[in-house]
């Protein structure tokens, strides 16, 4: 089959545009610009086919849609408290590519998502039956109606797969997302802020093997958890402190006091950006385990050990100058 994905320059796509052509696919990928294709998808191997374009661009993705079996959609800005506009950006990105699958027939069509669409949680476990979350901000809001777009239009049968993404971490990064970014601040200042609550884990692979398989399914199940291993903060301070070899001080805070911290923090950026935000502060504080096994089980997906990500991970930031190597 030949799949468009979309944000294969970013990391989870190029790992997923990586896994399908090991899956014998044939890959086209959707990029804004098309120079930094080599840049990310040449250390795995891959050479696509290109078709320039935006993500809310009619024109671009109905020429990029033209010819192919499916769709990964893996394109988004996924900071938090990132812009209203960058928000407004995901959703028509959504609602372009994922509407034009649907025009052209598709019968393939993967939209990733993210754990943080339930956040804060009503329950102590997200599952296939948690409601979504009330939106923190104007970005998550726009989050979550990407999400009841995708689900009025699953609700009208049509063949789109929801992804739920955990915290991604691993190798050959494009571009440093949210967790290399805590991983270097932690590793750097050698302390980690761990409130009560815990952050999910998956390494990037396993993540693009099941977004994979989730193509290569006969049936189209219309929600996949892929959250991954659940660590408190201090269980994920042990896993980066194994893999960098010294010693990272925790400091336990309770809700309220990052919480706290953060709004310091967003008052001090006076606009700016900040290092931890409100919304940010909260998903640390309650994060909760995802109860994927279900979903992993039905796909054939053995996740590969934390020790082992995390040992990985480190050993690519210190590989392109980001972590100094061990004494």
């Amino acid at each position: 089959m030949r799949i468009l994905v979309t944000g294969a320059t970013g990391f989870i796509g190029s790992h997923t545009a990586a896994a399908l052509v090991a899956h014998g696919h044939q890959v086209r990928v959707l990029a804004r610009n098309p120079s930094r294709v080599p840049l990310a998808l040449g250390p795995h191997g891959v050479e696509p086919e290109v078709a320039v374009g935006d993500m809310t661009d009619p024109i671009a993705v109905a020429r990029a849609i033209a010819g192919c079996d499916g769709v990964i959609h893996a394109a988004a800005q996924t900071d938090v408290g990132a812009s209203d506009a960058t928000g407004r950006s995901n959703l028509e990105g959504v609602r372009t590519v994922l509407g034009a699958a649907i025009e052209h027939g598709l019968p393939r069509i993967v939209y990733t998502s993210s754990v943080s669409v339930h956040m804060p949680p009503t329950d102590a476990t997200i599952t296939l039956q948690s409601p979504l979350a009330e939106p923190m901000s104007s970005y998550s809001a726009s989050k979550i109606a990407a999400e009841h777009l995708v689900r009025a239009w699953q609700a009208e049968g049509k063949p789109i797969t929801t992804v739920v993404v955990g915290g991604a971490y691993g190798p050959l990064a494009p571009d440093l997302i949210n967790g290399f970014r805590a991983i270097l601040a932690a590793v750097e200042a050698r302390m980690m802020l761990t409130p009560a609550g815990g952050t999910t884990v998956i390494d990037v692979r396993d993540l693009a093997l099941l977004l994979a398989r989730t193509v290569d399914q006969v049936s189209v199940p219309p929600r996949v958890l892929a959250g991954g291993h659940f660590l408190t903060w201090e269980r994920w301070v042990d896993a980066l402190e194994a893999a960098v070899g010294h010693v990272i001080v925790k400091q336990p805070v309770t809700r309220d006091e990052i919480l706290n911290l953060a709004k310091q923090l967003t008052n001090a950026a006076a606009g700016q950006s900040s290092p931890l935000t409100e919304e940010a502060a909260m998903i640390m504080a309650s994060g909760v385990p995802v109860d994927g096994q279900r979903s992993l089980d039905e796909l054939g997906i053995t996740l590969r050990p934390v020790e082992e990500t995390f040992a990985d991970t480190v050993e690519y930031l210190r590989s392109i100058g980001r972590l100094p190597s061990p004494a």
